[in-house]
C-alpha cells in the first residue's frame, strides 16, 4: 500500500515549464507555440536542450516562487526532469506535470494522463489529483518507467533522434525486432535486498517501480499484481524465446502491444535490486542509454507527486483510456 493517500490539488500560481521542442516529431514545438500564448497561471516557459540542466532550472524557479513543475516531452525528458527534482528538492517535491509527448509516453497509459494537447495542457495547467508514485534510483537518476539491458538497451542506442522524427514508434518497434531476433540468452544474477544472488537465465533484465513493461506506443503490458504506487521494487527477466514465443512477441510488436507478459518472470523487493551479469550488458534507463550493467537500483517510495484527472480515483481501465486518448 501505498503510504501517502491521493489528495486534490488546485490550480498553480506559477509554473515552471521544461518542454522538449523535439519531442514527438516536433510535437514539442507546438507544445511551447500554446504556452507561449498562456497568461494564468504564470508560466516560466523553458526548452530543453541535450544538455538542459534540469537541476538548476528547478532550483533557479523554487526561488522565483513556482509551485508547480510541468515537463512536456518523452519518458526520458521526464526521468530527467523528475531526477533533476529530486537532486533539488529532496523529499520535498513539488507537484509534478506531465504533457506527454514524446515517441513512446508509457507513463502517461497507467496515469491515465491524456495524449491530446487539448486535454493534457489543462491538466497540466489545472486542478487535479496527486498521486504519489514509487522511483528506481540508479546513481542519481531515477527512473518512472523502466532500467533494463539486453535488446531494449540496444535499441536506446540505435534509435537516433532522426529516426524518431521519420518513422515515430515505428523506429523502435523495427530496431526492437533486429535486435530481438539477435539476442541470446544471458545468465543474469539478481541480489534482492541484500540476499544471495539469485540465477535465472533470459535474453532481457529490467528493474520497475511502477511496472509498465513495453513501450511501443503507449500500450504498457503491465502486470495486474503490480502498482506504480505499491511500495515495492520489481526485477523481471525476460525469458529464451522458443520459436513460438518469438512469433507471439513478433506479432504482438506489429500489433503495438508490446511482448506477451507470461514470457516474464518477475521478483520483488522492498529496498535494493541489483542486476549482474558475466558479460557486461549494456543498460537504457527510461529510453535513454545508460551504460553497461551491473544495474544496481534503490527504491524510492511514494517519491513523485504528480497531477492525473479526477477520473483516476474512480479506476477507470486501461482500455477504456487508451481509446479516449489515442493521439
Amino acid at each position: 500500500m501505498a503510504d501517502k493517500e491521493w489528495i486534490s490539488v488546485e490550480k498553480p500560481k506559477h509554473v515552471l515549464a521544461m518542454v522538449n521542442p523535439a519531442a514527438g516529431s516536433k510535437r514539442g514545438r507546438e507544445v511551447l507555440e500554446r504556452l507561449r500564448l498562456i497568461t494564468d497561471p504564470q508560466i516560466t516557459l523553458l526548452e530543453t536542450t541535450p544538455d538542459f540542466d534540469f537541476a538548476g532550472a528547478i532550483r533557479a524557479g523554487v526561488a522565483n516562487g513556482i509551485d508547480r513543475i510541468l515537463v512536456a516531452g518523452g519518458d526520458g525528458t521526464l526521468m530527467e526532469g523528475v531526477s533533476g527534482a529530486r537532486r533539488v528538492l529532496g523529499k520535498n517535491v513539488l507537484p509534478f506535470s506531465w504533457v506527454p509527448v514524446g515517441t513512446g509516453n508509457v507513463v502517461s497509459g497507467f496515469l491515465g494522463i491524456p495524449h491530446r494537447l487539448e486535454a493534457s495542457i489543462p491538466l497540466a495547467l489545472g486542478p487535479g489529483m496527486i498521486r504519489w508514485i514509487d522511483l528506481a534510483q540508479i546513481g542519481d537518476r531515477c527512473s518512472v518507467l523502466r532500467v533494463s539491458t539486453g535488446f531494449e538497451a540496444e535499441t536506446a542506442f540505435d534509435v537516433t533522434r532522426e529516426d524518431k522524427d521519420r518513422l515515430g514508434i515505428l523506429a523502435y518497434g523495427i530496431s526492437g525486432l533486429k535486435f530481438l531476433a539477435q539476442t541470446k540468452p544471458v545468465e543474469y544474477l539478481i541480489s534482492l535486498d541484500g540476499q544471495a544472488p539469485i540465477r535465472v537465465e533470459g535474453i532481457m533484465a529490467f528493474v520497475t517501480a511502477t511496472g509498465a513493461l513495453t513501450w511501443v506506443n503507449g500500450l504498457s503490458v503491465i502486470n495486474p499484481a503490480i502498482q506504480p504506487d505499491d511500495g515495492l521494487l520489481y526485477a523481471g527477466i525476460m525469458r529464451p524465446l522458443n520459436p513460438g514465443r518469438l512469433l507471439n512477441s513478433v506479432t504482438n510488436f506489429v500489433a503495438g502491444s508490446g511482448v506477451p507478459p507470461e514470457s516474464v518472470i518477475y521478483f520483488s523487493a522492498r529496498k535494493r535490486i541489483v542486476i549482474e551479469a558475466e558479460m557486461p550488458q549494456p543498460t537504457q534507463i527510461d529510453g535513454d542509454p545508460l551504460g553497461t550493467t551491473p544495474i544496481i537500483a534503490d527504491l524510492i517510495p511514494s517519491a513523485l507527486p504528480i497531477v492525473v484527472p479526477q477520473e483516476q480515483m474512480r479506476a477507470a481501465s486501461y482500455l477504456n483510456w487508451l481509446s479516449q486518448n489515442r493521439p
